[in-house]
């Protein structure tokens, strides 16, 4: 299966049709959106969403977009997605989400720790960024483990319970990306 990643305990495999059902229950519990409650999807926009990264796919590598669903034997259990933001500067932008019964285990971290690689060394990208709420210290120390470099705070430009809240932008470029490698 093409852009398929296995790691010590997990497989990735790119969305289908058939992950809806799961990311549909991934997204309409509480804790997906804690941080972030403006950003809960609709059951509608799941599904579309999915649609869309199945068809963006086709697009992959100078383009588009992927999704992989994180398995634990056959049990889903998380999903990471990739997406262009820019052709012309080869800009990438990487999310996740995992069920809260599997928080705390090191998946997040060796799901991030393949396919980081994996989309510098098969993607046409300089540069992979991730945004998170300034108030999520978990994603904040995952983000940092995984390589990526703190470069700005964006004031105020979330709500989180009725207060705004400051958005941090993290990034990994190619040179540093390929400088790590070698080490």
């Amino acid at each position: 299966m093409k852009h398929f990643i296995k790691t010590e305990r997990l497989e990735l495999h790119p969305s289908c049709e058939i992950d809806t059902g799961f990311m549909q229950e991934l997204i309409s519990r509480p804790e997906a959106y804690f941080h972030d409650p403006q950003m809960q999807e609709s059951p509608a926009d799941v599904t579309k969403d999915c649609e869309w990264f199945v068809e963006k796919a086709g697009l992959l590598p100078n383009e588009g977009g992927i999704r992989w669903i994180i398995k634990l034997g056959c049990t889903s259990i998380g999903e990471v997605f990739v997406r262009c933001n820019w052709e012309r500067t080869l800009e990438w932008e990487f999310g996740y989400h995992f069920l809260k019964e599997h928080w705390g285990k090191g998946y997040a971290t060796e799901s991030l720790q393949a396919i980081i690689p994996y989309v510098f060394n098969n993607f046409k990208i300089n540069r992979l960024v991730a945004f998170t709420n300034s108030n999520n210290k978990e994603s904040i120390a995952l983000l940092k483990r995984v390589g990526m470099v703190e470069e700005a705070r964006l004031r105020d430009v979330r709500m989180s319970d009725g207060v705004y809240c400051d958005e941090l932008v993290f990034s990994l470029l190619k040179r540093e990306f390929d400088l790590q490698s070698k080490l």
